[in-house]
């Protein structure tokens, strides 16, 4: 049976960094797939993920696997079953937007239950920006809290000892109980825990009194408008391959990916994440894959913190923004940013 293991969460709460974690740890006799399942178009995690060794890392961009793109991911596990005969694991990072539920209801189809074995669903929270209020009233909060095996309360050294105790003594009075609950820095917790079986009771029901919001409406993706024009008069930029713009249940993701021969410089690269700070409200998230120099990096922003780190992928340059207020957003003026990061052009 290939052991099946679910990282889920809210967006910018640490899912890809704990999904890397496990990878860094990945027992050298064991064959491994990651699935990534993005809220935008250019798909961004699946770069992160991809320079761990002998692990296939696929990209599921712009759909939720647990709705809308569902037939999908049932085709594209069909298929890593016959690309990779001998797989162990498999894990499975679903957009912040998912309720993972239907995904494993999935696994416990007829056809796919005979080769897969769900095993520990692990929920990720950023304790920083996590209200207890927000998860007693969002539909999307009570299935990950619901659904989970292990809460992880990620982000620790950004959070209070207040705001620490008050998360993880209300996470210890849910119900279904959980297998553990979690406190970390930089989502780093032992592979072991990868290992338990998942507990999830059928007979378990959400609370009827959620009130509607953009969670309580993520399993409509399917029937939910989405747009996909661009909201500007884009600027021609060099080498550039794609520019996808999506806006669908209040947020909107813009992204570019750039041929590999663009080269930015790093340090204008880091001023342009860090810029984003001074205009909070408006960008949720920005993640950045960029050829820096003669190394490419690896920029991130989420909940006001920007971060930067080498990175092993070499393929493109690529760089998303989540907005959650894309009506007051300067599109041209960050497109006009952006292109005054451009160092050079290799040949």
């Amino acid at each position: 049976m290939i052991k099946v293991n679910i990282i889920c969460g809210p967006l910018g709460s640490g899912k890809t960094t704990l999904v890397k974690q496990l990878l860094e740890q990945k027992p050298s006799d064991e064959s491994w797939a990651v699935l990534v399942n993005e809220f935008g178009s250019i798909g961004i995690d699946g770069a992160i993920l991809s320079d761990a060794p002998k692990v296939m890392v696929t990209q599921m961009p712009g759909g939720c696997i647990c709705c809308s793109a569902k037939g999908e991911l049932k085709t594209t596990i069909e298929q890593l079953i016959q690309q990779m005969p001998n797989l162990d694991r498999l894990l499975i990072e679903p957009t912040g937007l998912g309720e993972p539920d239907s995904l494993v209801d999935l696994f416990k189809d007829a056809e796919l239950s005979k080769n897969f074995e769900v095993q520990t669903l692990f929920s990720v929270f950023d304790i920083a920006h996590t209200s207890i209020s927000e998860l007693k009233s969002l539909t999307i909060m009570q299935s990950l809290l619901s659904m989970a095996d292990i809460l992880v309360l990620n982000k620790q050294d950004l959070a209070t000892p207040e705001q620490t105790d008050s998360l993880k003594h209300y996470c210890e009075t849910l119900y279904p109980p959980k297998q553990a609950i979690l406190t970390t820095s930089h989502s780093q917790l032992d592979p072991s825990y990868l290992s338990h079986s998942h507990r999830f009771i059928s007979g378990f029901r959400l609370q009827p009194h959620a009130p509607t919001s953009i969670n309580t409406i993520a399993h409509q993706h399917a029937s939910t408008q989405v747009s996909t024009e661009l909201p500007y008069q884009p600027l021609e930029l060099p080498c550039l391959l794609n520019r996808a713009y999506k806006h669908q249940l209040g947020v909107a993701s813009i992204g570019w990916i750039f041929t590999p021969e663009l080269v930015f410089n790093w340090m204008a690269l880091k001023n342009l994440f860090e810029n984003l700070q001074k205009q909070p409200g408006l960008v949720k998230r920005a993640k950045g894959v960029l050829r820096a120099g003669a190394p490419w990096m690896l920029f991130q922003y989420a909940a006001g913190e920007v971060t930067r780190e080498y990175i092993a992928y070499r393929q493109d340059s690529r760089l998303e923004l989540l907005l959650e207020s894309p009506a007051d957003f300067d599109f041209i003026g960050f497109e006009k940013l952006l292109m005054s990061c451009i160092k050079e052009i290799k040949d």
